[in-house]
């Protein structure tokens, strides 16, 4: 097998990071969710949105979220779940530079967190 080929098959198997011990809030639903982004963008060597978007649900549930972050999940979140976005009042549509920044670094993290880990 090609070492781009196991990359790619590596990628897509990767377990799903989240906020350390809430590993049992990923659901069938998320893991089928994930693998799709995931087939939609095997070439990137960051994690999809979807993931960052569930390690920040994770995170936020062991703590509260800065405003930065808040902003970023929200975004996430109003990508994916757009009428609930709004119909709770944090619909968002664009970052910042400086928050795009914090979640391209955010989903490089998970990456190498994804790829450094034992499925």
């Amino acid at each position: 097998m090609t070492d781009e080929l196991e990359k790619f098959i590596r990628k897509l198997f990767a377990s799903i990071v989240v906020f350390n011990g809430f590993e049992d809030i990923v659901t069938e639903k998320i893991v089928v969710k994930v693998m799709m982004e995931r087939l939609s963008d095997l070439l990137s060597e960051t994690a999809t949105d979807y993931e960052a978007m569930v390690y920040l649900h994770t995170a936020s549930l062991a703590a509260p979220l800065s405003e930065e972050w808040q902003n970023i999940y929200a975004y996430l979140f109003s990508k994916y779940h757009p009428r609930e976005a709004r119909k709770i009042g944090v619909y968002r549509d664009e970052l910042t530079e400086a928050e795009r920044r914090k979640l391209l670094n955010l989903k490089k993290w998970i990456y190498k967190r994804q790829m450094s880990l034992k499925r």
